[in-house]
């Protein structure tokens, strides 16, 4: 897959996109700003309220979208994310199990996105186990995945069945996801894992697109497959989970992103992770959006915007490719 001059000026134009977007959120959204209030009224709501939110949208978003593009190339599967393999699920049930031990037994020094981040890896352990050690095919690993979340979710809910009302609703509030919550000191450490992430990835790109071709190839062409599976969904749990613990749930962002790239022409693994990284974050800029303004001034969970519109959105890119590949 050659990379050539029109897929980075693609690569551009969204980028360009998702900096409009953004800005026009910034001061249109949820209600353009009133700039007859006071300097320091107005500077109040822009840089403590709204430019936290669209920050986290964006490296959020960025972080999730790298997380999808990186496990659908590796695994060589449509339907691979953090989402669809349990790796949010378990990063979920792991913050939730750091927020019932900090608010009952005062375990404040006990980091949410290190407990997210050692669950989502459990759950990564045992997707190897049962791909490598277990002889499972590749084929059915989003049924695995899939059990796997259900597993987590279960045991989150059971976590929220005997925790008292007041962590409950701490619990349940995080799960639904939230943007508003946030802070630049969050924006700036997950945009840190972000593009140390995203740098690793574009350096063994070229082994990417090896793997593409097969893991036959792969291997002849000195590639240790095992090895740098292990090492990107170790990769991807650590985007996956950050994210989780600071915003919740956010499913249907790391899975459609890389479809919309593939749709628009970015293939190539190298212009794909970049492409989907930044499609990754103008979804969730425009689910932001809709979550803020539809019912102004209550803000919809984030997690629901998302899915609501992210199934029958899936639903007409996979027709859309079908009807390309005809």
């Amino acid at each position: 897959m050659k990379v050539g001059k029109r897929h980075y000026i693609k690569i551009l134009a969204l980028l360009l996109f998702l900096v409009v977007l953004s800005v026009l959120s910034l001061f249109l959204f949820p209600n353009p700003l009133d700039f007859s209030l006071e300097l320091g009224r107005l500077q109040h709501v822009v840089v403590k309220i709204r430019l936290p939110e669209i920050l986290i949208a964006i490296v959020a978003g960025a972080c999730l979208g790298l997380s999808g593009s990186i496990m659908q190339i590796i695994l060589d599967n449509p339907l691979a994310s953090p989402f669809t393999l349990g790796i949010s699920s378990a990063a979920a049930f792991g913050a939730s199990f750091a927020i019932v031990l900090n608010m009952m037994y005062g375990m404040t020094w006990l980091h949410t996105g290190i407990v997210a981040f050692c669950f989502s890896m459990l759950s990564v352990g045992a997707l190897v186990l049962m791909v490598s050690v277990a002889g499972i095919s590749q084929k059915n690993i989003i049924l695995i995945g899939m059990a796997i979340s259900f597993f987590f979710s279960s045991a989150n809910t059971l976590l929220e069945f005997y925790a008292p009302p007041d962590v409950l609703y701490q619990i349940t509030v995080w799960t639904t996801g939230s943007l508003t919550t946030s802070n630049l000191y969050d924006s700036l450490k997950l945009f840190l894992i972000f593009s140390c992430s995203l740098m690793i990835s574009i350096l063994f790109s070229n082994d990417m697109s090896i793997l593409l071709q097969g893991e036959s190839a792969a291997i002849m062409h000195g590639v240790n497959v095992s090895l740098e599976r292990i090492v990107f969904l170790a990769i991807c749990s650590l985007l996956a989970s950050y994210s989780v613990s600071i915003v919740g749930i956010i499913g249907f962002i790391g899975l459609v992103a890389p479809h919309i790239c593939r749709l628009i022409g970015l293939e190539a693994p190298k212009v794909l992770l970049l492409s989907s990284s930044i499609m990754g974050a103008l979804l969730l800029v425009v689910a932001d959006i809709i979550s803020t303004t539809v019912m102004y001034p209550l803000v919809l969970p984030i997690s629901a915007v998302t899915s609501f519109f992210g199934i029958p959105f899936l639903l007409i890119l996979l027709f859309a490719r079908k009807g390309v590949s005809k």
